[in-house]
């Protein structure tokens, strides 16, 4: 579990108990695990990475922006944020920038049927087929857009 403040929590039960980690003094929003490896990423563009859940290492981002998701699919990390930014990571250490076409904050990434979508404000949907080179989409609204899943 991630949150404000820095906020990491782990639980070894189940969910009945949890132990609070700290990595960081960033509120942090999103948080993913592929790969023996946990990546949450937040505010001031923050990463952190941990293999185990309770020893968290800050990674250099190349962004100030405040990110907001983290997926792992297709053999890599990619986390989305404030003004259009896309990074992406083989690994969760080193991250590369990615050109979204869009100064819009982005709030939610998915990834199926060979597709990255990618969400945010005023009804931002941008499309990509390999987390790199990204497509705008018109969704016919102007609402925030938060989030987005694929069903498998």
């Amino acid at each position: 579990v991630v949150g404000f403040d820095g906020t990491i929590l782990t639980s070894s039960d189940n969910g009945t108990t949890w132990t609070s980690r700290s990595g960081t003094n960033a509120s942090l929003n999103g948080l993913t695990y592929r790969n023996s490896t946990f990546v949450a990423v937040g505010w001031s563009g923050r990463i952190l990475t941990s293999p185990d859940g309770i020893t968290w290492t800050e990674q250099i981002s190349g962004t100030s922006n405040n990110l907001e998701n983290v997926i792992f699919e297709n053999g890599s990390f990619l986390a989305v944020g404030y003004s259009g930014t896309i990074l992406t990571s083989p690994d969760g250490i080193t991250w590369t920038a990615r050109s979204s076409g869009t100064l819009k904050n982005l709030n939610g990434v998915a990834y199926g049927n060979s597709i990255y979508v990618a969400v945010g404000y005023s009804g931002t949907i941008l499309t990509s087929p390999d987390g790199a080179t990204w497509t705008e989409r018109d969704s016919g609204i102007s609402n925030y857009l938060s989030g987005v899943t694929f069903s498998r």
